[in-house]
């Protein structure tokens, strides 16, 4: 396997809640390691550059120090990845996915990496659940492919390790359908986990049939009546979009799997587009006419032989 030199990361909050929450509560009865106090204080104050000067000493393996840490190491020591791959860390719309992933960019801007980046993944939060499912899953999804196609699927991995286990799902999904492998490792595996490309596809012709629906929903942020697709609906778009009831109508939105969907083949199509589409008509010339010369300030292009 083709090392990944891009390893795209999902943020979450177990380096925060409750790795060093735990650790603060151990300051009040001075039962905490000494290893760990200068993060634990660094922790209880809000210094987050603090916090990733204190997590450099630590090794990285050490739980404390959060799934997204630890499931790079295991990467690392496995040699899944290279020691100097970029690094690209999509967070929540939160407090705490922010701060997290200051803290990560921190501690890893100095370890020889390539580029380290953070991404906020908007409306990708835990506190309106409609939201998170219609909108911050489809960005989530945004996201991946714009760094893949920035970057090339042959470039790219996906550590889906840390963040809400909905991104797993979607992380698998979308290395299916990029063809880029995606890595988990779970807090009591000993070790990272692949989950490599599987030998199948999205269908084309399905996404040729549905483009324009999808076209549609993926330009507004706006329900948009069902009814307008009645016409060319097939029982295959269903899992390509959200059906919200407004007003005892049928209203659509684009579904996290029509996303990928989407994405996916709006991007083949682009690059691609010469061997879908037939070729330009050509114009033909009439047998026994050739092409003349105009002159100045004429329009006559042609002439019988």
């Amino acid at each position: 396997m083709n090392k990944p030199s891009i390893l795209i990361c999902t943020v979450g909050t177990s380096l925060f809640q409750p790795n060093l929450e735990a650790l603060k509560k151990g300051l009040s009865n001075d039962g905490i390691k000494p290893e760990y106090r200068p993060l634990a204080e660094a922790y209880q104050r809000g210094d987050w550059p603090g916090v990733a000067k204190a997590l450099r000493p630590l090794p990285a393996s050490d739980r404390v120090c959060g799934a997204e840490i630890n499931s790079i190491a295991s990467l690392l020591e496995k040699e899944y990845i290279p020691a100097d791959c970029g690094l690209f860390f999509l967070h929540s719309s939160t407090d705490k996915g922010r701060d997290i992933a200051a803290i990560l960019k921190d501690y890893y801007l100095n370890k020889g990496h390539a580029l380290v980046e953070t991404v906020e993944v908007e409306d990708l939060q835990d506190e309106d659940p409609k939201r998170f499912r219609t909108k911050g899953l489809r960005n989530l999804a945004r996201n991946v492919c714009r760094i893949v196609r920035e970057r090339s699927a042959a470039a790219c991995a996906i550590n889906a390790t840390g963040g809400y286990k909905a991104q797993i799902a979607v992380a698998v999904l979308l290395g299916q359908a990029l063809g880029i492998p995606v890595f988990y490792k779970h807090e009591l595996f000993s070790e990272i986990i692949a989950f490599p490309p599987l030998p199948v596809a999205f269908d084309f012709e399905v996404w040729m049939r549905a483009s324009g629906m999808l076209y549609d929903l993926e330009r507004t942020s706006d329900p948009v009546p069902a009814s307008t697709y009645a016409e060319e609906w097939q029982e295959t778009y269903e899992s390509l979009v959200e059906r919200v009831p407004i007003d005892g109508q049928d209203y659509l939105e684009l579904s996290p799997v029509g996303q990928i969907f989407h994405e996916t083949f709006r991007e083949r199509f682009r690059t691609d587009r010469s061997q879908v589409l037939p070729p330009r008509r050509c114009k033909s010339i009439r047998p026994g006419w050739k092409k003349m010369p105009a002159g100045p300030g004429s329009t006559r292009k042609w002439k019988s032989s």
